[in-house]
């Protein structure tokens, strides 16, 4: 059994950064199974397809990394203007890390992965829609709380968590799209607009090396 769940998890992350790097249509099974080093025959006995591979990664994607982030970021011991600012810290560190593990800034890849598949694969953009719900949902319920605090004046917090989301996941793109981390800082001083309160979170300086 241990082996088992060593094999099983192997092709899990395989998969993730596979699909992350590259992208989802360019990934096979037999490149999965060469970067986790496990058997074709394992792979199907684990998952009947690559889709449902994809699937099953990216709940683990949100339930052993994504999540547990969230979770320290969005604690109800932090301020709620604190936690916003630990977002965004929290996005541009990433970037900076990506570039210099990976050489390139990749970007959110709930949102890579849900943009390519939306056409073609439903049941996998569907699962990547709602881990993205999930996502926006800390966001949604730090904004009623600091409504309830008196420390913003929105109208609809419901509506403003969904352009803060659209705002995080456009900057991330950008970052990508432009292999430039500095692309997420930008979206420091709009999230302060956007929800009338002033944030300053604590960003990094690009290393020279990064």
């Amino acid at each position: 059994m241990p082996a088992e769940n060593t094999a099983r998890t192997r092709l899990l992350d395989a998969m993730i950064d596979a699909i992350w790097e590259r992208s989802y249509g360019s990934v096979s099974v037999d490149s999965i199974c060469e970067r986790a080093d496990v058997r074709k025959g394992s792979f199907y006995h684990f998952f009947k397809s690559k889709a449902a591979l994809a699937a099953a990664a990216l709940d683990h994607l949100w339930e052993t990394r994504s999540q547990p982030s969230l979770e320290e970021i969005f604690s109800p011991t932090r301020p709620p203007l604190q936690r916003f600012e630990k977002l965004i810290e929290f996005w541009h560190e990433k970037s900076l890390e990506c570039l210099r593990e990976k050489g390139r800034v990749l970007g959110c890849p709930y949102f890579n992965i849900g943009a390519e598949t939306a056409g073609g694969e439903p049941e996998l953009a569907a699962k990547v829609s709602s881990i993205l719900d999930r996502y926006q949902a800390y966001l949604e319920a730090t904004l009623h709380e600091a409504k309830a605090r008196g420390e913003v004046d929105l109208t609809d917090p419901a509506e403003t968590a969904a352009c803060l989301f659209s705002l995080i996941e456009g900057c991330s793109t950008q970052a990508r799209i432009h292999n430039d981390p500095e692309r997420v800082r930008h979206f420091a001083g709009a999230f302060s607009r956007m929800i009338g309160a002033d944030l300053k979170p604590e960003l990094q300086d690009q290393l020279a090396d990064a």
